[in-house]
């Protein structure tokens, strides 16, 4: 039995996203394709986190319920990018068992800068803050220099509740996202990356997301008073000189993370996340 979606109707230049179909019941569903950085950099990773209590527990793929359907583990998705199945939809979208998700095709950027695009909206009261809700998405990028459209994610919000959800699972649910988006051969996860300042001191994500990989451009004179930043034209290139100063003095940007092989952002990434995954440390 086949279950349609809702169709997006923006047209992205020369490529439209089509729109995603459940396909109930069909088990041999088509991998997504290991990459070589994949097997010689992530695959390893990849079975810890999928072999973790926090995994285990919380990113299953179990109890999820779409736009009034409830997936099942055997359920598969066609989405432009790629077939999945239940679980690693879960995963690339970070939705946690238990989860009610909604779909809505975007035409125009928001007020908090998400590109137009295909976005699943996720609400579970159990792990993300209270009155809040979790959306992550997908659009397509042009590459002028190249005359291709590339696909890449953009998480709009993303919060989990600091007393109910383990200290570790935004780590780890990220790296699972970040390794399942590197399958899809999808190029970039952006965001933009809050500082707390003004209206909610609570918001900690210019702080969090670097260290997660997440890179942008330094501001012209950002780092005027350190004399010993003077080189660095980056947030990584701050990190890796003075992380302390960062946490700091750093203050809201649109950040990526490149998903292409062996990236900055990947070599940030790779051992703060198997030190989480090893050793239950908080994120």
């Amino acid at each position: 039995m086949r279950t349609t979606l809702q169709q997006p109707r923006q047209v992205f230049g020369a490529a439209s996203l089509r729109h995603p179909v459940i396909i109930c019941g069909w088990t041999p569903a088509m991998p997504l394709e290991p990459t070589d950085f994949y097997r010689t950099h992530l695959a390893g990773l990849h079975r810890q986190l999928l072999a973790s209590t926090i995994v285990r527990t919380y990113l299953t793929g179990t109890g999820i319920r779409l736009d009034g359907v409830d997936l099942a583990p055997a359920d598969h998705f066609e989405l432009p990018f790629g077939l999945f199945s239940t679980v690693e939809f879960a995963h690339l979208f970070s939705i946690f068992d238990g989860s009610r998700v909604h779909q809505q095709a975007e035409t125009s950027p928001n007020l908090d800068e998400a590109p137009p695009g295909l976005y699943f909206t996720i609400i579970n009261p159990r792990l993300i803050e209270s009155q809040h809700k979790n959306r992550l998405g997908v659009f397509m990028r042009a590459d002028a220099g190249i005359d291709l459209f590339i696909e890449d994610m953009h998480i709009d919000h993303y919060y989990l509740s600091e007393h109910r959800a383990p200290p570790t699972l935004g780590t780890l649910a990220f790296t699972l996202c970040a390794i399942t988006a590197h399958l899809a051969g999808m190029g970039r996860i952006t965001l933009v990356a809050a500082d707390g300042q003004g209206s909610n001191a609570r918001y900690v994500g210019a702080k969090v997301w670097p260290k997660l990989g997440f890179d942008a451009s330094l501001q012209p004179g950002e780092t005027a008073d350190a004399t010993h930043l003077a080189g660095c034209a980056t947030v990584q290139d701050v990190m890796a000189q003075d992380a302390a100063w960062w946490a700091e003095h750093g203050t809201q940007r649109r950040m990526a993370f490149d998903l292409s092989a062996n990236s900055t952002s990947w070599r940030k990434l790779l051992p703060y996340a198997g030190r989480k995954v090893s050793d239950g440390s908080p994120s």
